[in-house]
């Protein structure tokens, strides 16, 4: 079966089996199937990305600040990766996805988005943030 239905795996082998009324583990269709040793193709490491997108990508994320009345503050950051130079920035107390949406319309004017933009998966950043930049 296995040579002639080569897509099919143990499991599938298995169920067929069951439907002729053979019972046969699957450990044991495992261990009689030979299949043809594909050549592994190295895939890209992040290095090699980060190299390649180097001038598509840019990072956000926020830094917590506390204000000299002991008051949190969330200090919002946009840095271009390839010059390391900050594309944006602004400052809130109570950040939410729709802050967070607007900022990066601000911080691409006229429609210049950055190909990659590279985050954390912190909630702040919810589904506005998600549609505003596939959008």
């Amino acid at each position: 079966m296995a040579d002639e239905n080569p897509l099919w795996g143990a499991e599938r082998i298995r169920g067929e089996r069951l439907k002729l009324g053979f019972k046969v583990a699957k450990q044991t269709i495992q261990r009689h199937i030979h299949q043809p040793s594909t050549p592994c193709i190295p895939s890209q490491t992040w290095s090699t990305f980060l190299k390649t997108h180097v001038k598509d990508l840019c990072a956000c994320d926020f830094v917590p600040v506390i204000d000299l009345i002991f008051r949190h503050l969330y200090v919002f950051f946009i840095i271009e990766l390839h010059s390391r130079r900050v594309i944006h920035f602004n400052v809130t107390r109570h950040p939410t996805q729709f802050w967070v949406a607007q900022q990066l319309r601000e911080a691409t004017p006229d429609g210049q988005k950055p190909k990659y933009i590279i985050r954390d998966n912190d909630g702040k950043f919810g589904t506005a943030y998600e549609y505003r930049r596939a959008a």
